[in-house]
């Protein structure tokens, strides 16, 4: 039975005067000159005396400091310093707190990169992308934990304003997923991205309708040929998707031994297609031109080769983000588009023109649809060689400054 009770604490507060007295078995009641009220252990360690405290008062009941002793009794004659562990703790917690404070954004990313998209995402490099072009830039450089919700409103408004919706929602879930990781982490308490949805960043997302008119068009090459120190490597990557109406990817993992530019012919082998089916695309002769002079800037086997190895990047072809930087740093008073608004311009320039529907879509490479694509295996390789053809003499005159030159397939076999 402990020698002190709760009347007895209470007048002793009640007092003010320093007080140092014992419940017996090691614990003790102390009161200091301040007021301060609390509970500490003493025990033997190692043949030294030791001291651990326990609480303050009356937060720790005497009934609830009592218990605490007994345990911590028993942990000593286990053979363990409460005291010094209570410390080790204290100072692993601290060193915890200052390694949460100085993680950078960057180094959580890396991090959750590690951890939760590579490996466990089909195109890991998407994601990639989207950090490195709208997060990291942003928010990068700052500590986790001095995010704050402005920070996050400042990162999503350039995007909103330049009309990228689907660009903003990706970066906005990513950035909300980078924050959760955090919190599983105990780094931070709060996600500082949560506040926000849809509404913020320009309401629900539909289907994107956005193509370039023929004028666009030549818009789009005069700003390439104007704008200062545009990267040569992209402008040729722009107008071949905008002439192949290829998916992005695609041309940038191109390499050169797929191509025989003597015959005008891109053999694009079923591994790296959407479809899972090789494809042999026919190239225009302004196709050609383009692909000759990229081969004459060299590097390494593939078409796009990426010019800066960064820290980590295996990958030795342009980068998913470079194309999007490249219409970033466009100067024209263009409405904003994206780079696979220029597969969508293809597929609607080719219809313009006259080109069959089917011959359109095989020309995008989409695969058919039910029985025709069971039974029909033929891939009407001359009626696409005529229709790119068609839309790549179409892009010419649009570079030379006469979108309104051409005439369409259909208007063409009439007069003939």
């Amino acid at each position: 039975m402990g020698k002190l009770t709760d009347v007895e604490l209470r007048n002793w507060i009640k007092a003010g005067l320093p007080v140092v007295k014992t419940d017996g078995d090691g614990l003790t009641f102390t009161l200091s000159a301040k007021g301060t009220a609390a509970w500490t252990l003493r025990y033997r360690y190692a043949g030294k005396a030791k001291e651990l405290t326990l609480g303050r008062y009356p937060d720790l009941t005497l009934t609830k400091a009592r218990e605490m002793a007994a345990e911590k009794r028993v942990d000593v004659c286990r053979g363990r310093d409460v005291a010094a562990e209570k410390q080790s703790q204290k100072e692993a917690d601290k060193l915890a707190a200052l390694v949460a404070k100085s993680e950078t954004v960057k180094a959580l990313y890396d991090d959750f990169y590690a951890r939760q998209i590579e490996g466990q995402r089909k195109n890991p490099e998407q994601v990639g992308g989207v950090f490195a072009l709208h997060i990291l830039p942003a928010i990068g450089n700052k500590a986790v934990t001095e995010v704050r919700p402005l920070d996050i409103d400042k990162m999503l408004r350039p995007i909103v304003d330049r009309g990228i919706f689907r660009t903003a929602v990706k970066v906005l879930q990513l950035t909300k997923a980078l924050f959760n990781f955090a919190m599983k982490r105990h780094i931070v308490t709060s996600n500082p991205a949560a506040p926000f949805n849809w509404q913020d960043i320009g309401g629900e997302t539909g289907p994107r309708s956005r193509v370039l008119t023929k004028t666009e068009v030549a818009k789009f090459f005069k700003a390439i040929r104007d704008t200062p120190n545009f990267p040569p490597y992209s402008a040729a990557a722009l107008k071949l998707l905008l002439a192949l109406g290829v998916r992005k990817m695609e041309l940038l993992k191109a390499t050169w031994d797929e191509f025989d530019l003597k015959a005008g012919e891109w053999h694009l082998p079923a591994e790296r297609t959407k479809t899972e089916a090789a494809i042999r695309i026919p190239l225009s002769p302004w196709v050609v031109s383009i692909l000759k002079e990229q081969k004459e800037r060299g590097h390494n086997a593939y078409v796009f080769p990426v010019l800066r190895i960064a820290p980590g990047k295996t990958t030795r072809y342009m980068g998913e983000t470079t194309l999007n930087h490249a219409l970033y740093m466009l100067q024209s008073d263009l409405d904003p588009f994206t780079v696979h608004d220029l597969r969508r311009t293809a597929r609607t320039h080719l219809a313009a023109l006259g080109v069959a529907p089917y011959i359109a879509e095989m020309c995008l490479n989409h695969k058919p649809k039910g029985i025709e694509a069971v039974y029909n295996v033929h891939d009407y390789f001359e009626e696409r060689k005529a229709a790119l053809g068609s839309l790549a003499n179409l892009l010419n005159q649009c570079e030379k400054g006469n979108p309104d030159k051409i005439i369409p397939i259909k208007q063409s076999r009439k007069k003939a």
